[in-house]
């Protein structure tokens, strides 16, 4: 018997760098040839929201902590990070979706590292 596929109660922000954010890491150290690594984008779990705009009011909120990770994932020293991060400038780094269903394919209990 097939096993059953359950909604995970989370929505889902995938994020993926676009030119800018690239831009940026050339800045950072010229020479490097970051594109492999832009490649993958990354998936975020959100509070479980019924809408999508429920989800952009909470990105409005938490914008700068995404985009903190982001950066802190390739450079860990803040002083080569952008200053005055604001959500449009957010918008003009990454290509986001958001997405209310989040479905689990796996038996077992999701684990955190």
């Amino acid at each position: 018997m097939p096993q059953p596929i359950e909604n995970v109660k989370r929505t889902a922000l995938v994020l993926k760098p676009k030119q800018p954010f690239h831009d940026w890491l050339l800045r950072v150290e010229a020479g490097e040839d970051f594109l492999d690594g832009l490649k993958e984008g990354d998936v975020y779990l959100l509070p479980d929201y019924d809408e999508i705009s429920q989800m952009q009011n909470w990105l409005k909120r938490n914008y700068d902590a995404i985009f903190t990770d982001q950066l802190n994932n390739w450079y860990t020293d803040e002083t080569l990070w952008p200053q005055n991060r604001t959500m449009k400038m957010f918008a003009e780094w990454f290509e986001y979706s958001l997405f209310t269903m989040v479905l689990d394919t796996q038996r077992g209990r999701i684990e955190k590292t």
